[in-house]
């Protein structure tokens, strides 16, 4: 928050001028801050007299208590406009942490057109209401203006936690909200608990996956943690329950754009999304070359699975980044998972943790892969991909 010291103050308004967003206008001769500031910085780093400051402390107890509620900011399909998965599997952990805290679960949703099932699948992940902010400039995703959307309704709900996904889109988006809003975020986490004061535990690896850290942010509303999709699983509850919808009137400044998406095509390459098939077949480093990749890639295409790779694998140049599967890459869960000649790396195996079942091929009995899987296989794993796509195309018995 920005702090006027009147006694300093000469009212020369230099500071209402340099303010990008129109947070301040002149009252008495005084500078006054509206609720659209956003912390910034810019008048207190323009005005000559000093005499604004930036507060940089900690919320006390009582206006903490004023936060409440475990916001879902909701991502849709750029192309489909359907809800993503991982808009669920939020809205599910939402709907855990917001039963500890005893307050409620609500789902942020900007669109231009609301998907027609929504209310329904939100509902029975476990979300409340759905607050709606719906413009037509809000058909594709825009840095500028969903940053101030959201910063806004955030400054107007007052919710106590905010989960963002950890897409692309998420990634670009939770850092501006974070620091407009001044508040702490945890980036990537794998889990959530609340303490004995109500703050929220927010698990995530940290030195390279060796530490699972558990962090609180006791002095910062709302508490912020994006969360990479297949982390949490979707579930829905018993009840057909509805979410309630509620439509926020916003006003959208067409100046705050400062970038149009000039066209939106599908990935060409013929690589599926690992992270939304229910096959994955994932070559390791011990696969031996980028040739012998090929190999378990045709294995792959054969058996209808998506391929994926280690980071070892991408690193050498034998795959693109785009399949690489752990820490770093894709988190996953699918119904089946084979690895070919992956050691089994906590970088790796955190990244796959939700597959319901896992097939280690290694020729190394000490992999630690095989202490974790479900079925293992001792012996070459290249040998052993050429001998599945033998038999595949009937060729032995």
């Amino acid at each position: 928050m920005i702090r006027i010291e009147k006694e300093r103050c000469t009212g020369c308004g230099i500071c209402i001028r340099k303010c990008p967003f129109g947070a301040l206008k002149m009252e008495e001769g005084v500078p006054v801050v509206s609720d659209s500031c956003l912390g910034c910085n810019a008048c207190a780093n323009e005005c000559p007299a000093g005499a604004i400051r930036k507060d940089e402390e900690s919320l006390k107890a009582e206006d903490i208590g004023t936060y409440h509620d475990v916001f879902v900011l909701a991502e849709l399909e750029p192309l489909s406009g359907k809800v993503q998965k991982v808009t669920l599997e939020l809205i599910a952990e939402g709907r855990r942490i917001a039963d500890k805290l005893g307050e409620k679960q609500k789902t942020l949703l900007l669109c231009s057109q609301m998907p027609e099932d929504i209310e329904e699948r939100a509902g029975r992940a476990g979300c409340d209401e759905i607050i709606l902010v719906k413009d037509q400039m809000l058909k594709e995703y825009n840095t500028d203006l969903y940053a101030d959307i959201v910063t806004r309704i955030c400054q107007r709900y007052r919710p106590s936690v905010l989960l963002i996904p950890a897409t692309e889109t998420g990634r670009d988006l939770a850092p501006r909200v974070s620091a407009r809003l001044q508040t702490g975020l945890t980036a990537d986490c794998t889990g959530f608990d609340v303490d004995q004061e109500g703050n929220l535990i927010q698990i995530r690896p940290t030195y390279g996956g060796n530490i699972m850290a558990s962090i609180i942010s006791p002095g910062c509303r709302p508490q912020m943690a994006s969360v990479r999709p297949n982390v949490f699983a979707a579930e829905t509850e018993a009840n057909q329950k509805m979410a309630v919808i509620k439509e926020e009137d916003i006003a959208i400044d067409p100046g705050r754009k400062r970038t149009r998406r000039t066209s939106l095509e599908e990935n060409p390459k013929s690589y599926k999304n690992v992270a939304e098939s229910d096959m994955v077949i994932v070559a390791g480093y011990g696969v031996g070359s980028a040739e012998n990749f090929k190999k378990i890639e045709r294995l792959a295409v054969k058996m209808g699975a998506a391929i994926g790779a280690t980071r070892k694998v991408v690193d050498e140049g034998w795959a693109p980044f785009d399949i690489q599967v752990g820490q770093t890459g894709k988190t996953i869960a699918p119904e089946l998972y084979i690895g070919f000649g992956v050691s089994g790396a906590l970088q790796h195996t955190i990244g796959l943790r939700n597959a319901k079942y896992v097939v280690a091929v290694n020729s190394d009995p000490a992999a630690p892969i095989f202490a974790m899987c479900d079925q293992a296989i001792l012996g070459d794993c290249v040998d052993i991909a050429e001998h599945m796509e033998r038999l595949l195309d009937g060729k032995e018995g």
